[in-house]
C-alpha cells in the first residue's frame, strides 16, 4: 500500500496530477458541483474586489508619480 501512496503523491508535481485527475473525474460524474463551488467563490470574494481595486489604483499612481509613466 506505501508503493501505490507513494506513486500517487511522492513528489509535488505527482500530487498535483493526482488530485487534477481526481478533480476532473469528480466534475465528470456531478457536473453541478462545479458551478456550485464556483459561484459559492465568487459570492465570498466580491466583497474584497472593491478593496483590492482601490489599492492597486492607488499603487500604480504612486508608481507613476514617482517612476514616470513608462520607461
Amino acid at each position: 500500500m506505501n508503493e501505490w501512496i507513494q506513486f500517487f503523491f511522492g513528489t509535488p508535481r505527482r500530487f498535483c496530477w493526482t488530485v487534477a485527475v481526481l478533480g476532473l473525474l469528480t466534475v465528470l460524474i456531478f457536473p453541478g458541483l462545479l458551478a456550485t463551488a464556483v459561484s459559492r467563490l465568487v459570492a465570498e470574494l466580491s466583497p474584497l474586489l472593491g478593496p483590492v481595486l482601490a489599492v492597486l489604483i492607488v499603487v500604480g499612481g504612486l508608481r507613476m508619480i514617482f517612476r514616470g509613466r513608462g520607461r
